[in-house]
């Protein structure tokens, strides 16, 4: 006898599963109850546009749009037959499994238990986290966490739009797929990875972390290569999760030309900051030791104060460029610093020390120090009644060498500033500095290279004090606003010139231009001061319309009288400085130019000059700088540079993007460097290939070319290839 009924609304509905749920648990065994698996014991809720039930089979249809739910699991389909005899459920047309944690099952047919935790389905698709996604002829689900698929296909790419059954940029074909949701690992045996439809690499067995998990012990995609001091070598990676909050890496190379080296990373995250630890470590056929250790930690004590520390050891200076590691081309010393720092709304405060490691050829240790211990505070309140703003800082170090000076130093810096507006619409401005610094300097002071100063303990005092005018005129017209502003500034202040007595460790790299015309001190550091009496003026132009600016300072500073404390060919050596100059121009928002230059006092030639053009457009870039600089050996510059650089690069077409660039030395005739990248990346595939060639051998860096392949399939894994 069969029995058809429409049901008009929920509650029929929820009441008729009940009932069904309640006269199968009754027929049901004690002992075969679910009673270990709670969400067993929920009821299998459902709704349907029409149910009908039959007695003789005792199953019950339910078609329509029907949507059957247990638990935080979900079942649609077309039609579904709840067989309450055999506790099997039924599913064809359009079915879809919904799991709580978000992966859907797509199925032509389903045959479930009546807990929808196990069964069988046909030609089916499945969508994991991160875009990951499965097809299969068939599969079958058991004890609630094993999906075992036959003829299984997984990628993270998404199908052609316009030809559906194109093959996908990367896929991975395999007899039999086994997707444990319990562990997170997805497992394949007898695999195929095809790009493009094309099989490129076949394995009998392959296994990665479900696309859902972050974290998963395993191993990685090897790397290899060959280098010219390693020979061909290959590196294969592990990664293991020792908890939630840290994990480890070892990564064992072995190479043709040397020794086994193997390298390792440990990371740790706590409530209140992380560190890392990383490293290698090789015997080499010389049987000499070698490696290297870099390590990172920042931790927060409080809403004031964290601490932490960088440290970066090497066992030798040509260890890292050998072997490629951190960067170490563009390195020309190691540094290791602990460090504990507060953040306050009035002021700022740091401790910390400084170990360095030379990575120069021409480097000797004995002449490099150690800056333990180093402190400073810096401290602003609000302004005063008078609307001044009082700005103090209080420093000292501590720096020792095992050859040359050790020097103790105690500073502190006191500046004030007032700005007034004049009856004319002009802008005056006073203000006052006091730089107090005390030495202590031991050590062998004779001794070469070191940063001067004689034995002793002295200090000094040196008061400046600054009247500085600004008139800035400013009309409307011609398309836009122009800007012109004249401005002069008056320092007074003690003469102090080259004082042999105290020695110079922060303030030896001294670079005149428009950025530092203005002010009371010219050096970067506090062991040289700029004193006497002097006049820096200048004027400033500026020329707005629309989107596009023009803005530029040409000015010039004098003083009382020459001062031996400039070195030569900084351009301040004289009573009247060079001309230093800067412009930026935007004639439209993807056009910048920007020229800096110094200009010879006497005949008006260029002694230094920055050029730099940038045009971009849609993610596209192109830049062209020049730079002319003369030899300063007393700042850190030996030779005179002449140099042109360019680079371009950007998104090409598409997924596609790239750069390349080149800089040559224009006197001595020669390329510099060189170097190239393209990189490709959409939602389940990146590559990137990256070229870099040193046509000369500097201290830093050895004459060489690298080249880099690597790719990346995303959820499953990157391998790459590496020349140097």
């Amino acid at each position: 006898m069969r029995r058809s009924a429409l049901l008009a609304g929920t509650a029929l509905l929820l009441a008729a599963a009940a009932t069904a749920v309640a006269q199968q648990a009754q027929q049901q065994p004690q002992q075969q109850r679910p009673e270990s698996r709670p969400e067993a014991r929920q009821p299998v809720t459902f709704t349907a546009g029409e149910l009908q039930y039959d007695e003789r089979t005792n199953t019950v249809i339910a078609s329509g749009g029907v949507e059957a739910w247990q638990g935080g699991r979900v079942l649609r389909a077309r039609e579904i037959r709840f067989d309450r005899t055999n506790n099997r459920v039924y599913a064809k047309g359009d079915v879809a499994i919904l799991e709580a944690d978000g992966r859907v099952l797509f199925a032509e047919e389903a045959e479930l238990t009546d807990d929808l935790r196990e069964g069988v389905a046909r030609d089916i698709r499945a969508l994991l986290a991160e875009g990951g996604r499965f097809a299969a002829s068939g599969a079958r689900r058991s004890d609630g966490r094993f999906t075992d698929m036959r003829r299984g296909v997984y990628s993270t790419c998404e199908a052609c739009p316009t030809d559906p059954q194109r093959p996908p940029l990367w896929q991975i074909r395999a007899d039999r797929v086994v997707h444990d949701e319990q562990e997170k690992t997805i497992e394949y045996y007898d695999a195929t990875m095809q790009i493009a439809g094309v099989p490129v690499a076949y394995v009998p067995y392959f296994s990665h972390a479900d696309p859902s998990v972050k974290r998963q012990s395993g191993f990685l995609f090897p790397d290899f290569g060959s280098s010219s001091y390693l020979g061909t070598f290959f590196r294969q990676p592990y990664y293991w999760v020792i908890d939630g909050q840290s994990d480890a890496t070892f990564a064992p190379m072995v190479t043709t030309d040397q020794n086994a080296i193997l390298f390792g990373e440990y990371r740790r995250r706590f409530n209140s900051g992380f560190f890392t630890v990383r490293g290698s470590g090789t015997v080499d056929r010389e049987s000499e030791a070698r490696g290297h250790i870099f390590s990172t930690g920042r931790f927060s004590i409080n809403e004031t104060w964290r601490a932490g520390w960088n440290a970066q050891r090497s066992s030798d200076e040509t260890y890292l460029r050998r072997y490629r590691v951190a960067n170490a081309d563009s390195s020309a010393a190691l540094v290791t610093q602990p460090f504990a720092e507060a953040f306050g709304r009035t002021f700022y405060g740091r401790v910390d020390s400084l170990f360095f490691q030379g990575l120069r050829a021409n480097d000797e240790s004995r002449f490099i120090p150690t800056v333990l211990p180093r402190g400073y505070v810096e401290y602003m309140p609000g302004r005063d009644r008078l609307g001044g703003q009082l700005r103090t800082d209080l420093g000292a170090f501590a720096t020792t060498r095992r050859s040359g000076t050790d020097t103790r130093r105690l500073a502190s810096r006191a500046t004030w500033s007032l700005p007034m507006t004049g009856a004319i619409g002009d802008i005056w401005t006073v203000e006052g500095n006091l730089d107090l610094v005390g030495y202590n300097v031991g050590g062998d002071t004779a001794a070469t290279p070191t940063p001067g100063g004689t034995e002793g303990t002295k200090g000094r005092a040196h008061p400046q004090a600054a009247l500085t005018w600004r008139w800035p005129l400013i009309r409307t017209g011609w398309g836009g606003a122009q800007l012109i502003e004249p401005i002069v500034q008056t320092v007074v202040g003690p003469n102090t010139g080259q004082d042999p007595a105290f020695p110079n460790e922060d303030s030896v790299d001294l670079e005149f231009s428009a950025d530092n015309l203005f002010g009371f001190n010219r050096f970067p550091g506090r062991d040289r001061l700029d004193g006497g009496t002097r006049v820096n003026v200048g004027v400033r132009g500026a020329y707005y319309i629309g989107g596009a600016s023009i803005d530029g300072l040409f000015g010039q500073a004098f003083r009382g009288r020459a001062d031996d404390l400039f070195p030569a060919g900084s351009g301040l050596e004289d009573k009247q400085s060079d001309y230093v100059a800067r412009l930026s121009v935007s004639p439209i928002e993807y056009v910048t130019l920007s020229y800096r230059t110094r200009l010879d006092r006497e005949s008006f030639t260029t002694r230094v000059a920055d050029v730099s053009a940038t045009f971009s457009y849609a993610g596209r870039n192109l830049t062209v700088s020049y730079l002319e600089s003369p030899a300063q050996p007393d700042a850190l510059q030996p030779d005179t540079r002449r140099e042109i650089a360019a680079s371009i690069g950007g998104r090409l077409i598409g997924n596609w993007s790239g750069r390349i660039g080149a800089r040559r030395d224009l006197l001595q005739e020669q390329m510099v460097s060189s170097f190239g990248g393209l990189t490709y990346e959409d939602e389940c595939f990146a590559f990137q290939a990256v070229y870099q060639r040193r046509f000369s051998s500097t201290e830093q860096a050895d004459r060489g070319t690298d080249i880099i392949f690597r790719l990346v399939f995303k959820t499953v894994g990157d391998f790459g290839f590496s020349a140097f």
